[in-house]
């Protein structure tokens, strides 16, 4: 589970010969031309968004880019390739923007960004606006409450990103010994929860469905595994059943990771798979306590619903994966 990883650099390059070097970036390091929102759209923490611009300005920003190339490589790879094929007299002067942070956080947004601002002594920015401002020794830190295990479109971050004066070196060595418990104080409980979720199938398929539940609880990264066994359920008074186990640990609430078990129990057309029950502290958590509507639905409505709220978070590819993986469950 991703809390915080690196998001792009930006390169900004002055020049007159614009198209020339927005296409040795393009065929030399098979860059994309886009615009700044589809770059963020796609880049990840490898990517760098090269800001091309004309060469009349004293502090070049990104409104004043003819060109935006988005290049799946280190900032110093791509200046390493323009110096090792002799295109250096195509540049005027190349600088190096602010480095990129892109933190996870849930709770209480507003009292994790305050208590970031004060502890790097940061600036509340705008994302174009951070960038702009930003030198190579300041970093920008922009807040998702979605999964960063990969890109992350621009609608899912929080409008307010966070602009720090110190270098990304330091952004991270913080992070990494204080993130944890900066996100855990932010949470409405100030705490994670420990579930236990117990995975039942007449029919005995284990392995296939445990195999689903760990591709979704990967893709949102909805927690941590702590441990798996086989251990006995009891469904009815003084009857057993065998069941594969698994120990999560998890800021989502048991209520949130109950829809989710509710969505992969059955297909989009109500075909029953599995049973996948939660545990919270040694209390099973029931599918008709996941709705606060009165106007009660049958547990196989809700399924059906959480599982449309299930596609909404997951892109089309990793939808075509779990209903292939279906396929022979049903």
């Amino acid at each position: 589970m991703f809390l915080v990883r690196m998001g792009p650099r930006f390169l900004f390059i002055r020049t007159e010969n614009i198209d020339q070097v927005t296409n040795y970036l393009e065929e030399a390091l098979k860059g994309e031309s886009t615009d700044i929102w589809k770059a963020f759209e796609k880049a990840s923490d490898n990517s760098t968004l090269c800001f091309i611009t004309g060469l009349n300005h004293e502090k070049t920003r990104v409104e004043d880019a003819k060109r935006i190339v988005l290049v799946n490589e280190a900032s110093t790879i791509i200046l390493g390739s323009i110096i090792n094929s002799h295109k250096c007299n195509l540049l005027d002067r190349v600088d190096l923007g602010p480095a990129s942070v892109v933190m996870r956080i849930a709770g209480n947004e507003e009292k994790l960004i305050n208590k970031l601002k004060e502890m790097f002594l940061g600036k509340a920015v705008g994302l174009i606006e951070g960038i702009g401002l930003g030198e190579r020794d300041d970093t920008i830190i922009a807040f998702t409450n979605k999964a960063i295990n990969g890109p992350v479109a621009p609608e899912n971050f929080l409008e307010t990103k966070i602009l720090i004066p110190k270098p990304i070196r330091e952004v991270q060595q913080i992070l990494r010994l204080e993130g944890l418990r900066l996100i855990t104080q932010a949470l409405d409980d100030s705490h994670w929860y420990e579930l236990r979720i117990n995975i039942y199938d007449s029919s005995g398929r284990y392995e296939e469905n445990y195999k689903r539940l760990m591709f979704i609880l990967s893709k949102l990264e909805i927690g941590m595994i702590l441990g798996e066994s086989w251990t006995k359920d009891y469904a009815v008074m003084l009857f057993s059943v065998l069941t594969y186990q698994v120990r999560l640990f998890t800021f989502f609430t048991p209520y949130e990771v109950k829809k989710i078990l509710m969505a992969l129990e059955y297909t989009m057309d109500g075909k029953r798979l599995v049973d996948y029950d939660l545990y919270y502290k040694n209390k099973k958590v029931h599918w008709h306590e996941t709705s606060k509507n009165k106007d009660r639905k049958t547990k196989l409505e809700m399924s059906i619903s959480y599982r449309k709220s299930l596609y909404e978070k997951l892109k089309p590819e990793d939808i075509e994966i779990l209903e292939n993986m279906e396929k022979n469950l049903i």
